[in-house]
């Protein structure tokens, strides 16, 4: 099942009151109600509560060693999403 990207655009608006209080949807494709977290992105995407943002770094991707050692440092793995902005 694909969503349209306007419908997964329109997100954030429909919820700008409640903050994403839950993750629960019904998709516009077929009106399932399904989570946003269980859909399957063909990009690298998250939900979070906390996210580092680096502007302009000298390489596109962390490496996995590099990518352990942020993890080791916050105490959690963490998982690299980048945004073209």
């Amino acid at each position: 099942m694909f969503v349209e990207t306007r419908w997964w655009a329109d997100l954030p608006g429909a919820h700008c009151d409640d903050g994403f209080a839950t993750l629960a949807v019904v998709v516009a494709c077929c009106g399932a109600a399904t989570s946003l977290d269980a859909l399957e992105y063909d990009w690298p995407c998250g939900f979070a509560r906390f996210g580092i943002a680096i502007w302009n770094p000298e390489h596109a991707w962390f490496s996995d060693e590099e990518m352990t050692a942020i993890g080791n440092a916050l105490g959690h793995p963490v998982q690299q999403v980048r945004a073209h902005i």
